[in-house]
């Protein structure tokens, strides 16, 4: 049976930050000396740096230019690194690096830093979208 809130009660809860986002807790990670972390669904801000750095605005009149496969593998690391750096969490809920981390974690992003994302971009999806193919 769900638990009664007071209006109160509920506009502290819903104005609460790490309220704000669904999060997946104790997430061990063995390649990180089983480091347990958190993981929460990316903020909107960090979608919006994601889709600039993918989709970016091109003046008026003018293309985007054709990338190479490189060119583009390397468009979507750093647009995942933004995602990442938002999405990892320490086990207080304090994200692990700051925006100024960008390049220093993009050097060395890898599968696992790729896998950590999945899961925390996950948790952004309904139930429905989940389950369709």
């Amino acid at each position: 049976m769900a638990q009664k809130t007071s209006p109160n009660s509920l506009r502290n809860v819903a104005l609460t930050a790490s309220k704000a986002y669904r999060t997946k807790q104790g997430v061990p990670v063995p390649e990180w000396d089983g480091a347990l972390v958190t993981l929460r669904e990316p903020s909107g801000d960090a979608w919006l740096k994601f889709r600039e750095i993918v989709n970016p605005t091109m003046p008026e009149g003018q293309e985007a230019p054709q990338l190479t496969e490189s060119q583009k593998f390397l468009r979507n690391k750093e647009a995942d690194v933004v995602l990442f750096i938002d999405v990892l969490l320490d086990q207080n809920g304090e994200r692990v690096f700051s925006d100024d981390d960008q390049a220093q974690v993009s050097e060395i992003y890898g599968p696992v830093h790729a896998r950590l994302l999945a899961q925390a971009i996950s948790l952004g999806m309904s139930q429905e979208e989940a389950g369709k193919p």
